[in-house]
């Protein structure tokens, strides 16, 4: 079988992003399978000399679309919604990718409703593959590019003949939100990589006063109900420290206004607490990975998550994780079994969890080495490729087989 899979951002190691993440081990465990996989990308972040790597070439508009746009904006007064363009880059990358065999399947992400024009320019089956739908990740008021943007995505969403997502809960949610029938797509979890046993966290090697922080400094990643619970753990902890780790997106405050780290910490924290927390900002996944391991708990205190890599990865690792139940795990996970579930946007709760761990460090080793055989059992590269490949075969078989072979239509 012949695969194509859309990343926002090549190579995963450099995008520190959830879907090129999820590409990069798919591809890696498929190709292990004896299948052939391409990786179409419009950010190349290091020049590499991959054959199975395609950039997207450049978005050309004619001018007859260009003055249909300028008129349509006049008229409305805002932004015109136009993804046409780039989707045609897409199809025309796709078309390059194919000259030394056809694909069978192209998969590609939900974002901003691509493959619903994708499909209509294609003669092979497109995925629409729901990594975390704007209606649910978005953060702050709802403008009218956001409609624009949630809108496009039900359109593709409810035109695609195969969808696919990491989580049942979140394609209940998007059913229910755009009128769907149910049921609806197919849940397949992302792979995690299982890291070699060596390599894993141990109890006697870990600083048991340090606490490690995976995501985004935002919103939905819940940087401030982390900060807000390290608070009252410092006060009773007096050599507890915090490292966080990723981008600085900022807090959300209303009215397109946000507030970074530093600014938060100092409006929000006392300076003592302040002092204990290291900001790192983003790192190298083999960098996390070692804070992991030094680390007595890896953290995560998201208001949303389709799939948390930040848990899974640490899990991976057999580290001790306490995380809100969010979608995708409480569907792969044992609570109170392979990690620590927490009520989601609730500080008291991530506060409670993490004391009994800090006061109880035997407790973080069980959690780890059962967290880290579900992972093993639920989420290894070779189980998921598996279930994946046979959602596609259907996808195949269900789909039209006139015109299949060449890939623009």
């Amino acid at each position: 079988m012949k695969i194509a899979f859309l990343s926002p951002a090549w190579p995963a190691a450099h995008a520190q992003n959830g879907i090129a993440t999820y590409v990069d081990i798919m591809t890696r465990a498929l190709r292990k399978a004896g299948h052939e996989c391409v990786v179409i990308t419009p950010k190349l972040m290091e020049n590499e000399n991959e054959s199975d790597v395609f950039q997207i070439g450049s978005v050309k508009q004619p001018i007859w679309e260009k003055a249909a746009k300028a008129i349509r904006r006049r008229i409305s007064g805002a932004q015109v919604f136009d993804n046409k363009p780039y989707v045609r880059a897409i199809a025309e990358t796709l078309d390059k990718a194919s000259q030394t065999g056809p694909f069978d399947i192209v998969e590609i992400e939900e974002s901003f409703g691509h493959s619903y024009y994708l499909q209509k320019l294609l003669n092979v089956p497109v995925v629409t593959r729901l990594h975390g739908p704007h209606f649910l990740v978005h953060q702050g008021q709802i403008e009218a590019r956001d409609r624009q943007r949630i809108n496009a995505e039900g359109v593709a969403i409810r035109a695609s003949q195969a969808v696919s997502c990491p989580s049942q809960s979140v394609l209940d949610k998007v059913a229910s939100y755009y009128d769907l029938d149910k049921p609806f797509g197919t849940a397949i979890p992302n792979p995690v990589e299982i890291a070699e046993e060596a390599m894993t966290w141990r109890l006697d090697a870990c600083d048991q006063n340090m606490l490690l922080y995976v995501g985004r400094f935002d919103s939905i990643k819940g940087a401030d109900i982390m900060l807000a619970a390290f608070s009252g753990l410092a006060s009773r902890h007096a050599d507890l420290k915090l490292v966080m780790i990723g981008k600085d997106v900022g807090i959300d405050k209303g009215y397109g206004r946000v507030q970074h780290f530093e600014d938060y910490a100092i409006a929000n924290l006392d300076d003592d607490v302040r002092a204990r927390i290291d900001f790192l900002g983003p790192v190298s996944h083999a960098r996390a990975n070692e804070l992991r391991r030094e680390a007595l708990l890896s953290i995560s205190a998201s208001r949303f998550e389709c799939f948390s890599y930040a848990v899974t990865e640490a899990l991976a690792l057999g580290c001790a994780v306490v995380a809100p139940a969010t979608d995708g795990l409480t569907e792969y996970l044992c609570a109170d079994e392979d990690l620590l579930f927490i009520r989601i946007n609730d500080s008291e709760s991530l506060e409670a969890r993490i004391s009994l761990l800090i006061e109880h460090p035997e407790r973080a080793r069980q959690l780890g080495a059962a967290g880290r055989q579900a992972a093993i059992t639920q989420l290894s590269p070779e189980k998921v490729a598996m279930e994946t490949l046979s959602f596609y075969q259907q996808v195949i078989a269900d789909y039209p087989t006139e015109g299949v072979g060449a890939v623009l239509q």
